[in-house]
């Protein structure tokens, strides 16, 4: 069973689609991110859609008991804001809170962590992910791992 569960934002929780200089765009270089998120701040996900298939799942868990986090990797604080928003907005009383780290290596800690302070075991927290090497991390770890094209595929 799993009791406390762990979700990815960027291309997990939201698909991503950014307005810069009238185009649309999916992703982008590093330094055009950073820059982006300056000039938009908290607004910065504003354009981003949440993924239908993935609701339904953190749904499903929260329906038998699981409390869900968000767990996303952040580079800066006008991200974690934006992060923040689209949550809110878009999630609204289905997570308990938007947790951001500053690299996906402190992500497993971060579950390690909160798994210890809520006295749960590591195998029964799940991490839902977009990175194989994360959740294959995760894995080894004793967490459960599931890629995010796995409930696209029903195999969740």
């Amino acid at each position: 069973m799993v009791r406390l569960a762990f979700f990815d934002m960027d291309g997990t929780l939201c698909a991503p689609r950014f307005y810069v200089n009238g185009k649309t765009l999916h992703g982008m270089s590093d330094q055009e991110w950073l820059t982006y998120c300056e000039k938009n701040g908290e607004d910065g996900y504003r354009f981003c859609k949440p993924v239908p298939m993935v609701t339904e799942y953190a749904q499903g868990l929260k329906d038998r008991g699981a409390k869900l986090y968000v767990l996303s990797t952040s580079w800066t604080e006008w991200e974690d804001a934006a992060k923040r928003k689209f949550i809110a907005q878009n999630y609204p009383g289905l997570f308990e809170e938007v947790r951001t780290v500053r690299g996906d290596a402190e992500k497993l800690p971060m579950i390690r962590e909160t798994a210890e302070k809520e006295g749960v075991r590591l195998d029964e927290c799940e991490l839902v992910e977009d990175t194989y090497s994360t959740v294959l991390a995760a894995i080894v770890a004793g967490i459960r791992g599931t890629h995010v094209s796995h409930i696209y595929c029903n195999l969740g």
